[in-house]
């Protein structure tokens, strides 16, 4: 799994900084998300996240909006 959130944040024209502030997770963590450098990920951090896109774009965000699958090339 990959996240997707700041292709997410740059379609919506938004910012890190906007999804830290409504998500209520750290700053290191968002920006470790949106930097590709989170690797583990639980449920509530998922939640917080989608929570976070939502109230600052006034979407509806689905997982599959933010996580990516990445399977192996020999799959």
């Amino acid at each position: 799994m990959k996240w997707k959130v700041k292709e997410y944040l740059d379609i919506h024209q938004k910012t890190p900084y906007a999804l830290w502030k409504a998500s209520g997770l750290s700053r290191k963590t968002v920006y470790d998300i949106t930097g590709g450098k989170l690797i583990r990920m639980d449920f509530s951090t998922l939640a917080a996240v989608i929570q976070g896109l939502e109230t600052i774009t006034q979407k509806r965000v689905e997982p599959n909006d933010v996580l990516e699958v990445v399977r192996d090339a020999q799959q």
